[in-house]
């Protein structure tokens, strides 16, 4: 048997965790000294009511590698291989704590920690398929060499934020940039793909959206459409998004699915909507 753990910032819901046997490690973030693990979507609406509100720019933390080695002494005490996903290793110190803890467990060799070199949903994506495939009968290492040759250069995860000024707070963008972006309406597109984040820009809101639509790559298995803190302006979005989805020749074989980013991510993008996407294996 294969059991896979993901951290949190791959924003698994609890009831696909709870069927597929997934095991998440929460990451953690900090507000006014009070430190708080990210929870599951669907959780986050408190957190992003007080983050909007008050303006403070919480600070982010990985999990310890204690977390980690207690869950995979769990699965290796059961006969179990494991097989473990984290947020990009660009973006987060979390591969390198999850490796840490594969070397201190009882039996590292039945450990393998995979760098999703993404955020988000894309991960989720990557769980997906390796759900699929350990329920084929697959072993770990042909579960990793899919992923590696099959989905990683296909798959990104790309959205639209709502202000560049968290961005900015975040040390993503500079100040004179977010500034005149604000003055002239430019709507900054933001590409996650392979530990490398990139951007395009567009003028206005809705041909952000259609110009970010026209990014999806012609073959997929999965899309997500995502959104960032204001839960109130995911509907147009969605709405939009299943219209254009319309003129799709595959979108009967695509899986779709809505989630919800959360405060480890949603933290340095502020208001966001997005979409990601994992590639057809």
């Amino acid at each position: 048997m294969i059991k896979i753990i993901a951290d949190s910032t791959a924003y698994v819901t609890k009831e696909y965790a709870e069927k597929n046997d997934i095991t998440i490690i929460p990451l953690r973030y900090l507000v006014n000294e009070k430190e708080y693990e990210e929870g599951w979507p669907g959780t986050y609406g408190e957190f992003f009511d007080d983050f909007l509100k008050n303006k403070v720019f919480p600070k982010t933390s990985q999990p310890s590698p204690a977390l980690f080695i207690q869950e995979y002494n769990k699965a290796i005490a059961k006969g179990d291989d494991v097989l473990v996903f984290t947020i990009g290793s660009t973006f987060s110190g979390t591969f390198n704590v999850a490796t840490l803890a594969k070397n201190q467990c009882d039996a590292p060799e039945k450990v393998t920690v995979f760098d999703s070199q993404g955020l988000a949903e894309t991960i989720f994506g990557y769980i997906m398929e390796a759900v699929n495939w350990r329920n084929e009968g697959k072993s770990v290492s042909e579960i990793v060499e899919h992923l590696n040759k099959d989905c990683l250069d296909k798959s990104s995860i790309i959205f639209v934020p709502e202000t560049m000024e968290y961005l900015e707070k975040g040390g993503r963008i500079g100040k004179v940039t977010a500034t005149i972006g604000s003055i002239l309406q430019i709507k900054p597109i933001i590409i996650c793909n392979k530990n490398e984040l990139t951007n395009k820009k567009s003028f206005g809101l809705q041909k952000a959206i259609k110009d970010m639509f026209a990014m999806i790559p012609e073959k997929i298995n999965r899309l997500f459409i995502l959104y960032l803190a204001r839960a109130e302006t995911f509907g147009k979005f969605k709405e939009m998004i299943y219209k254009l989805l319309g003129s799709r020749k595959d979108k009967d074989k695509i899986e779709i699915y809505e989630g919800e980013v959360g405060p480890v991510v949603g933290t340095y993008a502020g208001p966001a909507i997005g979409l990601a996407w994992t590639a057809q294996g």
